[in-house]
C-alpha cells in the first residue's frame, strides 16, 4: 500500500476546506489546532491557501525588539497567589481555587520579548501565532512576578492587560496584569477560554525570547 506524501495530504487538506472555513482562516477566526496546522505549512503552501496573503494571520507585533529585557535567575518557589507586595491592588482568588499555588522549577537568567496585540484574538490564537510548542512560551510564576518588579514600564497602562502564559503540572493558564491608579493587580484565566480580546486596547503579551 502506497504512503501518501506530505504534498498529497496538504493538497487534500486544501481541497477539503469549505468556503466558510477558508473565510475564517483569512479573518484570523481559527482554533489553536488550526493555527498549529497552518504554522507547519511551508511559505508556498500558505500562499496557496491564503491567496498570496499568508501574513494575514498576524495577531501580535514585537514591541521590545530594540531592547534586551532580562529576568533574574530564580529558584521558582514564588507563586502569584501570594505575591501581595507586587500586586497590592488585588490578586484573583482563582489562583488558589484552581490549584495554581504551587512552586515551579528553578530558572536561569532569561531574555523575554514584549508583543502588542494587533488583531482580536483568543488566548490560543495570540500565543499560537508565536509557535506550536506552548511549553516554550511559558514563564514560571516567579518569572512573571520578577518581570513586574524589574520592568513595570513595559506593562500596558490605563487598566488594560498584559498577558503571561504559565503551566502548573499539565495545565496551561494565562495570568494577566493590570496597572491601576493604586498599583498592580493580577488575574488568571484558563488557556482554553474562548473569549476574544479586543486588539483596540493595545494589550500586551510577554513570552521568553525565542531563538531562531
Amino acid at each position: 500500500m502506497r504512503t501518501k506524501t506530505l504534498e498529497q495530504n496538504t493538497a487534500q487538506d486544501f481541497a477539503g476546506l469549505q468556503i466558510d472555513q477558508l473565510s475564517k482562516l483569512r479573518n484570523g477566526n481559527i482554533t489553536f489546532e488550526q493555527v498549529k496546522w497552518f504554522n507547519n505549512l511551508t511559505f508556498e503552501q500558505r500562499e496557496a491557501l491564503m491567496g498570496k496573503q499568508p501574513e494575514m494571520v498576524l495577531f501580535l507585533k514585537l514591541l521590545s525588539g530594540a531592547e534586551t529585557l532580562m529576568l533574574d535567575a530564580l529558584d521558582g518557589k514564588e507563586t502569584l497567589a501570594t505575591a501581595k507586595e507586587v500586586f497590592p491592588s488585588g490578586i484573583d482568588g482563582d489562583f488558589k481555587n484552581w490549584g495554581t499555588n504551587k512552586a515551579g522549577i528553578a530558572t536561569k537568567e532569561q531574555a523575554v520579548d514584549v508583543h502588542e496585540l494587533v488583531k482580536d484574538s483568543t488566548f490560543a490564537q495570540m500565543f499560537g501565532s508565536l509557535g506550536t510548542d506552548l511549553d516554550k512560551l511559558c514563564l514560571t510564576q516567579a518569572q512573571i512576578k520578577n518581570f513586574c518588579k524589574k520592568h513595570p514600564n513595559w506593562l500596558r497602562k490605563d487598566g488594560y492587560a498584559t498577558f503571561f502564559l504559565f503551566k502548573v503540572e499539565d495545565q496551561f493558564f494565562v495570568a494577566y496584569v493590570d496597572v491601576d491608579s493604586d498599583g498592580l493587580d493580577v488575574y488568571v484565566d484558563r488557556f482554553g477560554d474562548d473569549g476574544v480580546w479586543n486588539a483596540g486596547r493595545s494589550r500586551r503579551v510577554v513570552v521568553p525570547q525565542l531563538t531562531a
